[in-house]
Parts: C-alpha cells; structure tokens; sequence
C-alpha cells in the first residue's frame, strides 16, 4: 500500500448504525498514507485525523473519543506499533482498534490481535477494499458499544438506588413492627449494659474506668494477651480495649484473634494514659483516632456514651441486613447474578 490514493471508489460496507461523523484517528510515520486513508473514509462520511507520532495520537485520545485507531507497525520504528496498541487499549478501551503491516507475517498477526487489535491489515492496493469495510463494521461495533456501555452505566445506577431504597423501606417495616410490640427500636434491650475487657499489664486504668462511675458500663480486666483471649472464648464482650505494650503478645494477634473468635466484640488499642498516649478504634482498613492526646482516663470515659450509641448503630444496622436477607434472599442472588454480569459487560474488551 504504498499510496491509496485510488481507494476513492472502492466498495464500501453498508453500515448497520448512523456513523455520520464517527471518527478515525491513523497514527502512522509514513504520510504518504495519510491522504489516501483521509480521502478514503471522509467519502463514506468518516471524520479522519492522522498524526505522525504515537505520543501525538494518545495526545488526541485524551481530547477526543476516537471509534477506531488505525496503528501502523512500525510506527515509529519496527514492530514498536505492538506497545502502541497497547497503549492505545488502555487510554480507549471501546475504540476498535486496527494494525497495518506492510508485510504478510502470521506472528505479526497474532501478536497485534493479542496486544488489542481486531484485525492486521496488509498495506497493498488489494486490502484497500477490505480495509474500508472493516473500519465502517469497526465504527459500528465501537458506536454500538459505548450506546450499550451508557445504557449499562444507567442501569447499574438505577440498580444499585433501586436496592438502598428496597432496603430502606424494609428497615421502616422492621421499625414499625417493633413499635406496634411495644418496642423501642433506637434501642436494644440487651445492649442496656457493655461490657468492655480491658488487656492492661497494670489494673490502674480499669480502676480510674469502674471509678468514673459511667452508667450502662462495666470493666473487666486482662493482665495478659493470653487471658485476654481465654476470656474472649468464655464470655461476651461488647469491647476489648487492648494495651499496645503487652509483653506476652503482639497487640495486632490479640485484635485478629478477638475478630476472630468474636465478630461482634469491637476491638481498640491503646498506649497510655499518659505522654504520647491514644485510643484507636481499629476498623477493617486500619486505625481510627478516637481520643487523642489520651493523658487521662477520663478523656475516654468521656467518650464512651459516643461509643455505645455507636455499637447500638452498628447493631441495629446488622438486625437489619440480617433480616433483610432472610426475607429476600431468591431476590438478593438473582440480583447479585444481574449486577456480576453488568459488570462483566462493561469490562470486556471490544473486539
């Protein structure tokens, strides 16, 4: 294909979607091609833009939405075209994507359709028929599938509101139940009173916690790792307020196994009361600050109605999706099933 100047009058594929104004980019070093392809597909109603260098097509696919991509080769040295459609794949994963190749190579073939090309055209006079074809069916597909990807994007959005709405009007159910039976349900009768174990070495913080005299909690004491988690599989705690200067165990394998062994039990670390001190909630991806500086057990004391408003949430919320699934639960897999194959859909390559 050293020019396509002639290809003005070649047959053309009948496109099965409006492509008027669909655009084309060529990223190719050799401009002799530029005009020909340019005159090529602007006929069949294709707006076409050439560039020389790979940096200045991915420029243009930041810019623009591009249908299809035609790459050469050897663009801009010998078989460096592979990396371009790479590149290209990544940058635009619904345009259609094209190789060109001045020679026959079924290695060339094969690694293009592997790197993300739909097709490797040879550059002869020969395939200017075929080409014009295949990037009209390549502007279709890419035009159909961002139409389909934008109806899919809708309708995973109306999906996933259709849920929270669904889950919200079966929580006001589960509260309206409770209060027909006498029931308060910002309140659960059996969170009245927590029960915190507190993994110290020294029994002075305990001490200053019962002393404080905060109503609804009581504080037991661990004096090691160990009996920590003897204690966790014998009784049940709401907290575990876990020292970060334990000697027996690391304060991370006492939280793990807390978790563990007790899920519902919500485990803190702490250094101090004192200089440098802190309590940290310790939640699913990482520590949260819940009173710093932490120079005085009455700082956390102070914070402990907070605390158990907190779990009474995370309870409530807990009844609620437990319910909820016992309730729905046909309805819940098929919607799992549905959204796992919109979301397949919407990450599959074109091609």
């Amino acid at each position: 294909m050293t020019t396509l100047r002639d290809m003005s009058g070649s047959r053309s594929a009948t496109p099965t979607r409006d492509l008027v104004g669909a655009q084309v980019l060529v990223i190719d070093s050799d401009v002799r091609i530029h005009a020909g392809i340019a005159e090529l597909l602007t006929a069949a109603s294709l707006h076409v833009t050439c560039v020389k260098e790979p940096d200045a097509g991915l420029a243009e696919l930041g810019r623009h939405f591009y249908s299809v991509v035609l790459i050469d080769l050897d663009t801009p040295s010998a078989g460096a075209g592979l990396d371009i459609i790479r590149a290209v794949r990544t940058a635009s994963p619904t345009s259609m994507i094209i190789g060109l190749t001045p020679r026959r190579s079924f290695d060339d073939a094969v690694a293009a359709i592997r790197a993300g090309a739909v097709d490797l055209i040879l550059k002869s006079p020969e395939s200017v028929a075929y080409l014009k074809d295949r990037v009209l069916d390549a502007a279709s597909r890419s035009v159909g599938r961002r139409e389909v990807d934008t109806v899919l994007v809708d309708v995973r959005a109306v999906h996933e509101e259709f849920l929270q709405r669904f889950m919200e009007a079966e929580r006001r159910a589960l509260d309206a139940s409770d209060r027909l039976a006498g029931k308060d349900p910002g309140r659960s009768l059996e969170l009245d009173a927590f029960s915190v174990l507190v993994v110290d070495e020294v029994d002075s913080l305990v001490d200053e916690l019962n002393g404080a005299g905060v109503p609804g909690f009581r504080f037991l004491h661990a004096m090691s790792g160990g009996e920590a988690l003897d204690r966790i599989s014998s009784d049940k705690f709401h907290y575990a307020l876990i020292s970060d200067e334990l000697s027996d165990l690391p304060a991370s394998m006492v939280v793990q196994t807390v978790r563990s062994q007790s899920p519902e039990t919500v485990p803190l670390t702490f250094r101090g009361p004192g200089p440098g001190g802190y309590v940290n909630l310790v939640e699913v991806g990482g520590q949260r600050p819940i009173v710093v500086p932490f120079t005085d057990a009455a700082e956390l004391a102070n914070r402990l109605d907070e605390l158990a408003e907190a779990f009474r949430a995370k309870t409530r919320e807990r009844r609620y999706t437990q319910n909820f699934r016992e309730k729905n639960y046909d309805f819940l897999r098929r919607y799992v099933d549905i959204k796992l194959k919109i979301d397949r859909a919407l990450n599959d390559q074109p091609g």
